[in-house]
């Protein structure tokens, strides 16, 4: 998909290298748990993160040098195209479920449902074993303690 600006053209380029690269650079393993939480929070520097990651020149090579340069392209994206932040990680969003890199295609509403609820899709998982774990601990915890009487 190509992004484009007076000063700036760049072409989203998605391979499964990228993908990894954007989930290790959000610090998660599932790229699809960091994108959503990144969207759901409107999370400027991961918008910036993906976008360099993703964005290439005319020749295959990095369109970007720094983070500013992509700050700078995201300003001018946002002003020149009348797009919200918001509406930008939409784009983003439909792209990456069209050339599918999420763990299964999706139709807008199930985007839109992913987007919205904080707790759909594998984030559930996350929070029931986070919830299983504390609980566990503190059975734990009281069952040492009955040990010590």
């Amino acid at each position: 998909m190509i992004l484009e600006t007076k000063n700036k053209t760049i072409n989203l380029v998605l391979k499964t290298r990228k993908i990894v690269e954007i989930a290790n650079t959000l610090k998660n393993k599932n790229f699809e748990d960091a994108y959503f939480k990144a969207v759901q929070s409107n999370d400027l520097d991961a918008l910036s993160k993906i976008i360099y990651t993703l964005a290439e020149d005319n020749e295959g090579k990095h369109s970007f040098n720094n983070s500013a340069e992509v700050y700078d392209f995201i300003d001018d994206y946002k002003k020149e195209k009348a797009k919200t932040y918001t509406e930008m990680f939409d784009i983003l969003t439909e792209v990456i479920n069209e050339e599918g890199f999420f763990t299964k295609k999706m139709t807008k509403k199930q985007l839109a449902e992913m987007i919205s609820n904080p707790l759909s899709g594998t984030n559930m998982n996350e929070l029931v074993q986070k919830s299983a774990e504390k609980a566990i601990s503190k059975i734990a915890e009281e069952q040492f303690q009955g040990f010590k009487a």
